[in-house]
């Protein structure tokens, strides 16, 4: 990759390793529901601008129901529960489960689109999921106050994200991805509209809450998509799954300087344990690195 693709990486994973750490800033003041339809609706008026100058608003219109399914099942509802689960959870933590989803999209391509799980992909697998249990170990609780419930929706979240990737892929193949961009996440707002009004906080917001809830919209959300694709677009999208290892060591350190969050050697260990998973199942290492496209 040239010196510019690979500063363009950097920065994606900058901005999405911080996401997992203003969220979990911002939702004491805000709420899972209201944050996340926040979150959202604004990514999507970023990124509506750009739609509207390639004409790709009338493809939206064919697309309807998948669209609505992939708003709901694979963007609103994990949006809501990584939202919910960093309550109780840290930055570092809710990324290192979240790289946990290319394993669940393994899972889901062999038993949906019956594609083949050869020896060093299973192997991948395993070690991913036995880095979650290292990550864990001890310390799940499913007493008041425990992170038993919250890590079973960040697993829930990373499934239903594993499935999406497929669901795209199958249900909506002929729209660009910045069109199933903007019509997933207005659909996502939308539905989650009436939720966030029924759920508002009493008490506003600080503006800080408010500045971190534009960054995950406007930084996060919206030109980290844009930059995502012209990844794909430059460098190919296996280079451009590599920023799945860079988003943990993002929020963990993020999560350390801004929150004050630790970062124990077990968080360390584990995330190690499910990215060099999550590298063989993808084949971004090991023997089937090299037979990869670019």
């Amino acid at each position: 990759m040239r010196w510019r693709d690979v500063l363009e990486l950097c920065v994606l994973a900058l901005l999405w390793g911080s996401a997992y750490l203003f969220i979990r800033a911002a939702v004491p003041e805000f709420g899972p529901v209201p944050l996340i339809a926040l979150r959202l609706g604004i990514s999507a008026l970023v990124l509506l601008p750009l739609l509207l100058a390639r004409g790709g608003l009338r493809a939206l219109r064919g697309a309807g129901r998948p669209l609505v399914v992939q708003g709901i099942l694979f963007s609103a509802i994990p949006f809501v529960l990584l939202a919910w689960a960093s309550m109780s959870m840290t930055a570092g933590l809710t990324a290192i489960l979240n790289a946990t989803a290319p394993l669940f999209a393994a899972i889901v391509a062999h038993l949906w689109l019956a594609e083949r799980i050869g020896r060093w992909r299973a192997l991948g697998l395993a070690i991913g999921f036995a880095g979650v249990l290292v990550l864990v170990w001890g310390g799940v609780s499913f007493r008041a106050g425990g992170s038993g419930w919250a890590l079973l929706a960040m697993m829930a979240a990373s499934l239903l994200w594993g499935i999406g990737g497929h669901y795209t892929r199958v249900r909506l193949a002929g729209l660009s991805p910045v069109a199933i961009s903007v019509g997933t996440l207005a659909v996502s707002a939308l539905v989650l509209a009436p939720f966030a009004a029924a759920s508002w906080p009493a008490q506003p917001p600080s503006l800080r809450a408010w500045l971190e809830v534009a960054f995950l919209g406007v930084a996060s959300s919206g030109f980290g998509f844009l930059l995502y694709y012209r990844l794909v677009r430059n460098v190919g999208a296996v280079r451009a799954t590599s920023v799945t290892f860079l988003n943990p060591p993002v929020a963990m350190v993020a999560g350390a300087l801004y929150l004050g969050e630790p970062i124990g050697a077990q968080m360390v260990v584990g995330a190690a344990v499910i990215l060099a998973g999550t590298g063989l199942a993808l084949g971004l290492v090991g023997p089937r690195a090299r037979s990869l496209p670019a």
